[in-house]
């Protein structure tokens, strides 16, 4: 690049010194010769007339011109031009026989003429001008042309020349931006010269690599120059008809070498004349990488079994399949029983080392051609294609044979069944998402029967799984809409016959079903969660009307409430209630929480730290359907109870069967020996009542004293029940003798 530099300088030079010298000599020379010209026409044209004139006196006097000297002088005097001139007239001596006299200064430029008389030369005359005027101007535009010239020479020098240095320096730092960023690529950089090789065959012989192409594929400085069959082993060799091809355009392959396991991708484009560029990268981790995202997309990474995203695509093939070869494919559906209880006491480790087995034994026991995933949790699916639906019962069998073994876990022994559900294509469905959640629903219908381990889906399953999540549905908006109202209870003591409480019950109008009792929703309520926000519905409600009822002049009334299972375990029932106190401005000592003996024993520190944050609160807790949990006489000695409400399965038969009036008698003299207050609901003949008061029973509620009355029926029959005692007409009636039932 220098010496070029140097041919282009010295041709610049050379070039501007020519056009600077041809600008500097040639307008003065021009001009010159165009001034000389001019200065010679005009004095031959002068002399020449001039001659004649001189001529035409020599005529006229022949023997005496030469004497006329002054008349000879006017005659040379005589001009076209004032232009100084000097004139002089020889004679053929060569004397001056006149001259004018104008001075002329040096240099002179004379002309000759001649004057004849009769055909013969008499006289010569001279006529001379000065050059000097022409020279001076010759030699000013001789001056302008060289500071033109100089001019000239330099800008035709410098400006190229300072425009190559630019054009030079630019492609200086382009080229070493260029090697900059050559040498920084993590990807190595190869340069190939195509060049002939033996037999006339095109080789490719390596000119250049980057550094990323010493250090991390191990071209060295010996390795330019050899051919590309004979770099890194040959590993390059396969692909050399790729990189020869790389002269029509760009082309992309991946190479893997052997025994290293290692892939690399192999970039070439053409450089242009005779080269061939190769960008190398290795992508061994990125492919790692990839198939690493590709595992935890498609595959469950506990089991490594396939996860849902990928099982439905595996059925829409395994659909085709059946399809095509006319088969039918059945989904198994798998729940593991037992798989929570052991999780929550031995920990997670140890339900994934279960999980971790089931996948391993499912693996064992499905075919090559079967596809088996994990959708999560406990959940399994197999997708298996048969000839006949009953070849799906033998397949669920064998499943679950392989699956009941005793698991052994964390030096414990732990056994670990399964729930199947089965559908079938086609005839429960035709995606792989109607067959999944069929099967689902057939799994979930298993689990409800203790006796199967395995079912098929069946189309009153689908409709009774429609009419849970409708019911759900309608449930969510009844409480929006204010669907659900109350009614109350009256609960009587059982000696005076007066109302002493009343217990609020939740009711549903549904604007599609009309009046909807709690056995068909609140089962699930409890299962749903929906039970939380409507307990806390009821609480709040109940609290009101009571404050109401106050308000308005009803003597006062405990308002019992029944807390659900569910709220008590799960919801913030100590806050709940102290919020509703406050804000009703009921007396809590009127306000009774009934719970069942089930949701009490369920965490039994935990339990008692809410009964007495509860009783801290002054509101009364008692036990409901006491006798049908799990009864413990321990529980009853810790738990902070007021009360005992005996089940109406009790009741129902406690006059006729003795083995009934056994455990009633039981019930009511354990809570007599505990300070407990006992209720007896259910109640629904005299003969009860009788009996229940007999036994020291405290309070009766049931339908032979009053059905679940509305909030304008209740308030009637308080007022109905004041007004007796007005009018003197109280029951005084004692033990045996039941209260009046209205």
């Amino acid at each position: 690049m220098i010496e070029h530099s140097r041919s282009i300088r010295r041709s610049t030079t050379i070039t501007a010194g020519i056009l600077s010298a041809v600008l500097t000599l040639v307008p003065p020379a021009i001009y010159f010769v165009m001034a000389f010209s001019h200065m010679t026409g005009v004095i031959e044209t002068e002399g020449e007339i001039n001659a004649r004139v001189v001529g035409t006196l020599v005529v006229a006097n022949p023997k005496m011109w030469e004497f006329e000297e002054l008349r000879l002088k006017e005659l040379l005097a005589r001009r076209s031009t004032q232009t100084t001139e000097r004139r002089v007239l020889y004679n053929l001596k060569g004397e001056v026989v006149a001259e004018s006299s104008d001075k002329v200064l040096p240099p002179i430029l004379s002309k000759s003429f001649p004057v004849h008389d009769a055909g013969h030369r008499v006289a010569v005359l001279v006529v001379s001008r000065s050059l000097a005027p022409t020279l001076m101007v010759t030699a000013l535009l001789l001056c302008l042309g060289a500071i033109g010239a100089g001019f000239t020479f330099f800008r035709l020098r410098t400006v190229p020349l300072r425009a190559i240095e630019n054009a030079y320096r630019s492609l200086k730092q382009s080229e070493e931006k260029y090697r900059s960023v050559y040498e920084s690529l993590k990807e190595g950089l190869a340069l190939y010269r195509i060049v002939a090789g033996d037999g006339g065959e095109a080789d490719l012989v390596l000119a250049d690599t980057n550094p990323a192409a010493a250090s991390v594929f191990g071209f060295g400085r010996d390795d330019i120059g050899k051919s590309i069959r004979q770099l890194q082993g040959g590993l390059f060799a396969p692909v050399r008809g790729a990189v020869q091809g790389a002269l029509q355009g760009e082309v992309s392959l991946e190479l893997e070498q052997e025994g290293t396991g290692r892939v690399f991708t192999v970039n070439t484009f053409p450089m242009g004349e005779g080269m061939v560029a190769t960008l190398l990268e290795d992508v061994t981790e990125k492919k790692r990488s990839a198939e690493q995202l590709e595992t935890l997309a498609y595959y469950d990474s506990l089991t490594g079994l396939l996860n849902r995203r990928m099982l439905l695509d595996r059925m829409e093939h395994t659909i085709d399949v059946a399809q095509r070869e006319g088969l039918k494919m059945a989904t198994l559906f798998f729940d593991l029983n037992g798989f929570k209880p052991i999780n929550d006491t031995l920990g997670h480790e140890a339900g994934d080392q279960i999980l971790i087995e089931v996948a391993r034994r499912l693996k064992n026991s499905v075919r090559k051609k079967d596809t088996l995933a994990r959708l999560g949790g406990d959940e399994f699916v197999v997708v298996a294609t048969l000839d006949k639906e009953e070849n799906a019962s033998c397949i669920a069998q064998n499943l679950l044979r392989r699956l009941t073994p005793v698991y052994e876990v964390s030096g414990r022994e732990v056994y670990v069944g399964a729930s199947i559900g089965v559908s079938v294509y086609p005839d429960d469905g035709t995606s792989p998402e109607n067959l999944l959640k069929n099967a689902d629903i057939a799994m979930y219908n298993a689990k409800k029967r203790p006796d199967v381990e395995f079912c098929f889906y069946s189309a009153q399953m689908n409709q009774k799984l429609q009419d849970r999540m409708r019911l759900e549905f309608d449930l969510w908006m009844a409480l929006d809409r204010d669907e659900f109202f109350l009614e109350y209870q009256p609960i009587v003591d059982a000696r005076s016959g007066r109302i002493a409480a009343v217990e609020a019950l939740v009711r549903w109008m549904s604007p599609e079903k009309g009046r909807v009792m709690p056995d068909a929703f609140i089962p699930m309520a409890e299962e749903t969660g929906i039970i939380i926000p409507l307990g806390g519905w009821v609480l709040n409600t109940a609290c009101l009307k009571l404050r109401q009822w106050q308000e308005a002049g009803c003597r006062p009334l405990r308002m019992s409430v029944n807390i659900s299972g569910r709220q008590f375990v799960r919801g913030d029932l100590c806050r709940t209630v102290e919020e509703v106190v406050e804000q009703s401005g009921v007396d809590p000592a009127l306000l009774e929480l009934e719970l069942t003996e089930t949701c009490l024993i369920k965490n039994v520190d935990e339990t008692i730290a809410k009964l007495c944050r509860l009783k801290g609160l002054n509101v009364s807790i008692g036990i409901d359907d006491f006798g049908t949990g799990y009864s413990s006489l321990q529980y009853l000695k810790n738990f902070p109870i007021d009360h005992l409400k005996i089940d109406r399965a009790f009741i129902k038969n406690v006059c006729e069967l003795p083995d009934e009036r056994a455990i009633v008698d039981a019930i009511i003299g354990i809570a007599k020996a505990m300070e407990l207050h006992v209720i007896a609901e259910g109640v629904e003949s005299r003969e009860q009542a009788e009996y229940l008061a007999q036994r020291g029973c405290d309070e009766l509620q049931g339908y032979y004293y009053h059905r679940p009355l509305s909030e304008e029926r209740l308030l009637e029959v308080l007022r109905e029940e004041r007004m007796r005692e007005e009018a003197g007409s109280v029951w005084t009636g004692g033990a045996g003798a039941p209260a009046v039932p209205v």
